[in-house]
């Protein structure tokens, strides 16, 4: 099928990826909804990442080579400039869709007229046999709720609606290693967030990988968009309970009883001022302010302390945790026990 009017637009950047982009492009190329661009861009790679992407004699490739590394915020933005189709879709070059995956993300645009990102739950995978199943959250409103703390799609999986043609929404080249979290918050301004429920790509683990080797980077720039985005929002909070709200986002592991308090009291004092600021549908944000909480008692060497701090808090009020839930929260209250 030509891609002169393609429905999607699949922006794929390659950069010394020799490895693993014959197994990603092809990935694309069989997927079941068909009518797509796949716009790939080669970001100046210095192996053979070239000639295999040269191999593939199909209408829908559009091959693009940069004659110089750009970078990867800098080769997405052009793939978005570049873009013909009603739908953007990513794609990393070391990762496998699966044949629906596109035909399901489609499905849920039709369903959902104001969407403008759709996800999809995936594997991870270490290139062999292993695969375990990542599970996203479903409700539009839940999704955004965590942008507070972190990302909420995992990237290579989006497809996103086009509103990017005039280029006032595009990724932030100062939000290096983080450039999905920041476009996350601007697009959760223009429409609803939901996600198809099925695993539909395969996410390979590996050392080269950004979370990997720039770690450091991702956590500052991470703290900056946090404080962006509350600040925007009309969220109010001191610079003690900003590294209070950045341990949280960051998962640092909690070694005192001083630090959990100090997270219930800031997670309590959200939920409080979202009923001011009406950002968030109250059933919602409790959700997810829930979640945390119980993440933080669970990620801490406080043992039982933190189970029974979890029971005790204003933060359970209104949810329910199934008992198979309580046994998992104790399990990893017990093993971290001793951790330091």
């Amino acid at each position: 099928m030509a891609h002169s009017n393609p429905d999607i637009s699949v922006i794929l950047p390659v950069y010394n990826a020799s490895a693993y982009v014959e197994e990603a492009v092809q990935s694309i190329l069989d997927q079941t909804y068909g009518n797509f661009e796949l716009l790939l861009i080669n970001d100046g790679s210095t192996d053979d990442s070239e000639q295999k992407c040269l191999r593939f004699n199909d209408a829908r490739v559009v091959y693009i080579r940069n004659e110089t590394n750009m970078g990867l915020i800098a080769t997405l933005n052009k793939g978005l400039a570049m873009a013909k189709g009603q739908y953007i879709a990513r794609m990393d070059a070391d990762d496998v869709s699966l044949p629906q995956r596109f035909e399901k993300q489609i499905q849920l645009f039709k369903q959902y007229p104001d969407a403008v990102v759709v996800s999809c739950d995936h594997f991870g995978w270490d290139g062999q046999q292993a695969l375990t199943r990542v599970y996203t959250e479903t409700g539009s409103d839940e999704l955004k709720a965590m942008l507070l703390f972190a990302t909420c799609f995992c990237h290579p999986v989006v497809m996103m609606r086009n509103v990017f043609s005039n280029g006032t929404i595009q990724y932030n080249a100062g939000s290096q290693h983080v450039e999905d979290y920041g476009l996350w918050m601007d697009l959760s301004f223009l429409g609803s967030f939901h996600n198809v429920p099925e695993p539909l790509l395969k996410y390979r683990s590996h050392a080269q990988q950004v979370s990997v080797l720039h770690r450091e980077t991702q956590l500052k720039n991470s703290n900056t968009l946090r404080k962006q985005f509350l600040e925007k929002l009309g969220f109010c909070f001191s610079e003690k309970q900003l590294q209070v709200h950045n341990s949280i986002g960051n998962n640092v592991f909690i070694t005192s009883s001083q630090q959990l308090n100090e997270i219930e009291a800031w997670l309590l004092q959200l939920k409080q001022q979202n009923l001011s600021v009406k950002w968030m549908k109250e059933e919602a944000f409790r959700k997810v302010l829930h979640k945390f909480w119980i993440d933080s008692c669970g990620y801490s060497n406080l043992g039982l302390k933190a189970y029974n701090n979890y029971l005790k808090s204003n933060l359970r009020a209104g949810q329910s945790l199934r008992l198979s839930g309580h046994f998992k929260l104790i399990v990893k209250c017990l093993i971290r026990r001793f951790r330091k």
